[in-house]
């Protein structure tokens, strides 16, 4: 499957926020939009506001490559949450489900495209079998762990550098190294998300 594999920092630059794509980077003083601080200017041009659609566009992109969807896969869910009765939190919550994403937020990895290697690779299991699928839609009552002793010796490190990352919906062991999904997250624990997703729905809704 077709993926971006330009420039992490450049999306971010691009988006005018941090997408948080490259760990600890993101944290740090090497960030990209932590040195400039400001916005570039184009020299010669004289810079446009920019329309209802382009702000939408832009919304909708941001949070597409802070997830790591492609545009197909990211137009799916959306047609999905558009049967629930809450269409912007039911998208995110659908890309908050997603494997890659649960393994990061368990503290297994330190940026998404992070977890979603460790996924592809084969080294994470659900309910003791192993998924390689990054997409695959965790549900309740669901344990997340570690495939193979590769696999610990990748993820182990990293959890033992994070804090304590449980929230309301999962939780997570780090002597064992395995996480569980206690519910599915619900719209209060998406409000943190960077991005306007009502702007979202009003882009695809047109």
């Amino acid at each position: 499957m077709a993926r971006d594999t330009g420039p992490k920092c450049k999306r971010c630059r691009k988006a005018k926020e941090k997408l948080f794509l490259r760990g600890e980077k993101c944290f740090s003083d090497k960030c990209v939009l932590m040195k400039r601080g400001e916005e570039p200017i184009v020299r010669g041009r004289r810079r446009r506001r920019m329309s209802a659609y382009a702000i939408q566009l832009r919304e909708k992109q941001k949070l597409r490559m802070m997830y790591g969807v492609l545009e197909r896969q990211f137009r799916n869910y959306y047609e999905r949450a558009a049967k629930a009765a809450n269409t912007a939190a039911a998208l995110v919550i659908f890309l908050e489900r997603r494997l890659d994403n649960v393994v990061y937020r368990l503290g297994f990895a330190d940026s998404r495209p992070q977890a979603r290697q460790f996924v592809r690779h084969g080294h994470i299991a659900v309910d003791g079998r192993r998924v390689d699928i990054p997409s695959y839609l965790v549900k309740a009552g669901q344990t997340i762990g570690v495939h193979g002793e590769r696999g610990l010796k990748l993820i182990k490190p990293i959890l033992a550098n994070k804090e304590s990352t449980d929230k309301a919906w999962f939780s997570v062991e780090p002597d064992t190294v395995t996480g569980r999904v206690t519910r599915e997250p619900g719209p209060e624990d998406v409000k943190d998300i960077p991005c306007n997703t009502q702007l979202i729905v009003e882009f695809y809704s047109k």
